[in-house]
C-alpha cells in the first residue's frame, strides 16, 4: 500500500494538486484498482517464467539441431558403447548425438505443455480469492487485455480461491527445470 501511496501523490503532483488530496487520486479506489499483491504478484511471476521459458525453449531448440546436425555429420564414426562403465557394444557417435537431440526434445515438449498451467491466472481475486471490491468482471477483463497484449492465451481462473493459493504450477514448472538439468548433466557427463 505504501507504493500506492506514493504513486497517488506523484500523480497528484503532477495534475496539479497537494499530496493527500486524495479525492482526486486514491490510493485504493485509482492506483490499486481492485489489485493485491495476493493476485498481481502470481501473475507477474506467471508473465517473467513464460518470457523466460521462450528464451530457454529457443537456445534448447539451438542446441538439439546442433546435436542432430553433429549426429548427421558422425553417422559412420565407430565408438565403443559403453554400459556399468564397461565397455559394451559397437554405436556410431551419430547415433550418439541422435539420442542426445531425442531428450531434448522430449524436454521441450515437457517445457511447453507446463506452461499451460501458468496461463490460469487469479487477477481479480484480490486479497484471498473472493474478489471483494473488485468490479464483476475484472478477471476476466484482466486476462482478456493481458492475452491482447502479451498475444498469449490467458484465462481467468475458474476458482479464484483455489488459485489464490495454490502455487502447483510453479512447482510443477520447477520440476521440468529439474528434469531438464537431470537430462543436460548425463549428456555433459557423456561428452566430458
Amino acid at each position: 500500500m505504501n507504493m500506492n501511496e506514493v504513486i497517488a501523490n506523484l500523480a497528484l503532483e503532477i495534475m496539479g494538486y497537494k499530496k493527500a488530496e486524495y479525492k482526486y487520486c486514491s490510493p485504493y479506489d485509482h492506483v490499486n484498482m481492485s489489485q493485491s499483491t495476493n493476485d498481481a504478484y502470481p501473475t507477474a511471476v506467471k508473465l517473467g517464467i513464460i518470457f523466460s521459458n521462450n528464451l530457454l525453449l529457443k537456445a534448447l531448440q539451438e542446441l538439439t539441431d546442433s546435436f542432430r546436425q553433429k549426429g548427421k555429420e558422425l553417422k559412420d564414426v565407430l565408438t565403443m558403447g559403453r554400459t556399468h562403465l564397461q565397455d559394451a557394444v559397437p554405436i556410431t557417435h551419430g547415433q550418439i548425438f541422435d539420442g542426445y537431440a531425442a531428450a531434448l526434445d522430449k524436454e521441450i515438449i515437457s517445457l511447453k505443455e507446463v506452461t499451460e498451467q501458468l496461463l490460469e491466472i487469479n487477477m481479480g481475486a484480490t486479497a484471498v480469492g473472493t474478489g471483494l471490491n473488485a468490479a464483476p468482471g475484472f478477471d476476466t477483463l484482466c486476462a482478456e487485455n493481458l492475452s491482447k497484449i502479451t498475444n498469449l492465451k490467458f484465462t481467468a481462473a475458474k476458482n479464484l480461491v483455489e488459485a489464490t493459493w495454490n502455487t502447483s504450477g510453479f512447482v510443477a514448472y520447477s520440476s521440468k527445470l529439474k528434469q531438464l538439468a537431470s537430462v543436460l548433466s548425463k549428456i555433459c557427463n557423456d561428452l566430458r
